[in-house]
């Protein structure tokens, strides 16, 4: 019994268009043309190419400057999501301390004034500033008290004054607590460097 064996399909020739340069078949390339150079235009600043009738629109969500409403500052589009989350002096940034809100130009000082601050150690009954305090506690104590309660619902303690003060957060595990205290550093290193600059 005879098997039909399918033909291969023939090879298709390719032009490329002047317009696009995309490939096109060669038996369309002359009808492409004529509608690619009367339709689309060519982005000159991402080489995208575009209806004629949209490349205002293309420009306003692509390419367009966009001011900061924050900081007042012109940003190029493709660099805005970058200013938003790690440039613009006015995002808002949580304290490493408090966890307070404020705005990133301000967050230095802040920290420098929150961190000395000063909780009560049970451990050692001291009193240990809050820059210190995850040192003071892998040092001394050799711990890191992972069953500690998290810092948004601190407990309130009574001191040997009978003054309240609350109980430190401490809730880091060891990886955690080398990444807070290696920020921490960066933190200071780049306050330092900014408080130069302002005098």
């Amino acid at each position: 019994m005879a098997v039909a064996v399918a033909a291969p399909d023939p090879v298709v020739t390719t032009s490329t268009c002047a317009h696009c340069n995309r490939e096109i078949p060669s038996s369309n390339i002359a009808l492409h043309s004529a509608h690619c150079a009367r339709n689309l235009q060519k982005c000159e600043h991402c080489g995208d190419m575009v209806p004629r009738k949209h490349m205002d629109e293309h420009y306003d969500e692509n390419h367009a400057p966009v001011n900061c409403s924050r900081c007042k500052q012109t940003v190029e589009h493709e660099l805005w999501d970058l200013h938003k989350r790690m440039q613009c002096p006015q995002r808002m940034l949580a304290c490493q301390y408090c966890e307070f809100e404020l705005p990133a130009v301000d967050i230095f000082e802040h920290q420098d004034v929150c961190g000395n601050r000063t909780e009560y150690c049970q451990s050692c009954k001291k009193y240990i500033r809050l820059r210190e305090w995850i040192g003071h506690e892998l040092l001394l104590h050799g711990k890191t008290n992972d069953n500690a309660e998290s810092s948004s619902d601190r407990s309130m303690l009574e001191n040997e004054d009978g003054a309240e003060e609350r109980e430190p957060a401490h809730g880091f595990n060891h990886k955690q607590l080398l990444l807070t205290v290696a920020i921490a550093g960066l933190a200071v290193v780049i306050g330092s460097i900014l408080l130069h600059k302002k005098d």
